[in-house]
């Protein structure tokens, strides 16, 4: 927790460095590429991340070979969304030259990597090194900034972020090939669920996850589209705080998940645990999102604040009540019933990005705070009744 609070501390640094020495029009094009940039990793990876912190302690001798799979496959894919994104987006309000939507496409692959061994480091129990990895990247990416000013406008800090980026994926890479005798599970019989079960599983994240990204990918696009690049920026800066938040709760959710599923765990103290850790991180997010958030816009200018403090006071509403609703995807993770909130997400993901591209023209930036709040309430309303079911069950039978 500790190095996920760094982290997006050090990501608050970066951008406040970047809107005092680029312009409004260069943080709008920066912000949306590294935003949509990062979705479609996610997207890229195809939900084996949670496939990873679920399983993979119980891979056994197959550790080394699902990684290698998952890396691989995730960068084929990554290259395929970025390209197929730089060459669809029209004009040039994002992309200014060829060779910039060659290098986004780039760029995807090395996010992908970037987040998915995460998810690796977190199936085998080393979240140290995950907190290393992104603050060691935090520091160099603002360094990176700050000699890159004035260079390339807002192409530079896409680099910036980018070519760190590569490095930490580099030194994380070269850690797990030399220390790959402690993890590989060489010797060590699998304990996996069928293959059919494990098959269904990862086809359930895989929409799951689509559906949790396709607010990422669509509102950064309606908001450039039709509204322009300053509003594309107050949007994306407002939102590096938000995000900011995000990063906490994934990475308490994940360990959770990979705890919870290692055989013989005792699962009861477990949710116990991560249920009171949950309520004071969502409490955490609901006052540093709603209340600090406004405030610490004044530190990327005026113009800042002034546009973008309404979309985070609504965002911290959002994020007091969502607690419940992240008990339940972990719960539901582990329990490997994860049809249900899918079909949720998805619903309440179009809903959101049908209501920003009806809401924009007349709201502005602020659509997308309402909107967030209407979808965080749909979900808590769908959770409740599920998450009860999971929790008797867990009382009365000692598992999921």
């Amino acid at each position: 927790m500790g190095g996920s609070a760094g982290t997006a501390v050090l990501g608050l640094v970066f951008w406040i460095a970047a809107t005092t020495l680029y312009s409004v029009a260069d943080v709008g094009r920066a912000t949306t590429a590294v935003n949509t940039g990062t979705v479609l990793a996610s997207i890229a990876n195809l939900s084996m991340g949670p496939l990873l912190e679920r399983f993979l302690p119980a891979a056994g001798r197959l550790r080394a070979r699902a990684v290698a799979f998952a890396l691989a496959g995730s960068a084929m894919f990554a290259l395929l969304l970025g390209g197929g994104y730089a060459w669809w987006m029209p004009g040039t309000s994002l992309f200014a030259s060829a060779w910039e939507r060659v290098g986004f496409a780039i760029a995807v692959v090395v996010l992908a990597a970037f987040a998915l061994l995460d998810s690796v480091l977190i199936g085998m129990h080393r979240a140290r090194w995950v907190a290393l990895k992104n603050v060691g990247h935090a520091v160099a990416k603002l360094g990176a900034i700050v000699l890159l000013a004035g260079v390339g406008g807002g192409m530079s800090l896409v680099g910036s972020w980018i070519v760190t980026a590569v490095a930490a994926v580099g030194v994380v890479e070269l850690g797990l090939w030399l220390t790959r005798s402690r993890w590989n599970g060489a010797g060590i019989d699998p304990a996996l669920p069928r293959r059919p079960e494990l098959v269904q599983f990862g086809a359930v994240s895989l929409g799951w996850m689509l559906a949790q990204a396709l607010p990422g990918i669509a509102i950064p696009t309606i908001v450039i589209t039709a509204a322009g690049v300053d509003d594309a920026a107050y949007y994306n800066i407002a939102w590096t705080i938000v995000a900011a938040s995000l990063m906490m709760t994934s990475l308490v959710t994940g360990p959770f998940v990979a705890a919870a599923s290692k055989p013989g765990a005792d699962v009861g103290a477990l949710v116990r645990s991560f249920a009171l850790v949950l309520c004071g991180v969502s409490l955490a997010r609901g006052i540093g999102v709603g209340a600090v958030g406004p405030f610490a816009l004044h530190l990327y200018g005026s113009e800042y604040a002034e546009h973008g403090s309404e979309l985070l006071v609504l965002m911290g509403i959002a994020h007091a009540v969502s607690g419940v609703a992240m008990l339940y995807g972990g719960l539901a993770r582990v329990a490997r019933r994860i049809a249900y909130p899918m079909v949720v997400q998805l619903v309440a993901s179009l809903v959101v990005v049908a209501l920003v591209a009806l809401w924009i023209k007349q709201l502005g930036i602020v659509a997308v705070g309402w909107a967030f709040l209407t979808h965080d309430i749909l979900i808590l309303i769908a959770a409740i009744p599920p998450l009860w079911i999971l929790l008797r069950r867990l009382r009365t039978d000692g598992s999921l």
